[in-house]
């Protein structure tokens, strides 16, 4: 039985394959975009609860990606994971509502579970 539904949307394929990897041995369904228009057609149709959200992707950018996502689905759970600092991102997505911010370079494996699991409880 799933835990739930995860989409990752990163353009580095190795890291959103870690993640998935990671993700799917802890009971997850799991799927992977690397940019915009894949994450769209991919959220559509398998509507995850909580998307993985890079801040630096290609064409369109995280904060402007956030919100095409909520107007989708009003409840989703953004959890942005970065290479950026948090102030940065702090300062991107003010007012977008994000669920949570993991910097990359620090990411715990543990921890972005723990608040996965913490969104797909809301």
């Amino acid at each position: 039985m799933s835990k739930g539904k995860i989409l990752i949307v990163d353009d580095e394929p190795a890291f959103s394959s870690m993640l998935k990897e990671y993700f799917k041995s802890h009971g997850y369904d799991v799927f992977m975009a690397t940019n915009h228009e894949d994450a769209i057609n991919t959220f559509r149709r398998h509507h995850p609860k909580v998307v993985l959200l890079d801040f630096n992707m290609p064409i369109v950018t995280g904060e402007k990606f956030l919100p095409i996502l909520q107007n989708i689905n009003p409840m989703i759970r953004v959890i942005v994971v970065t290479g950026c600092i948090e102030e940065e991102v702090e300062e991107k997505f003010k007012g977008l509502g994000y669920f949570a911010f993991f910097e990359k370079g620090s990411l715990s494996l543990e921890k972005i579970r723990a608040k996965i699991d913490e969104a797909l409880a809301y």
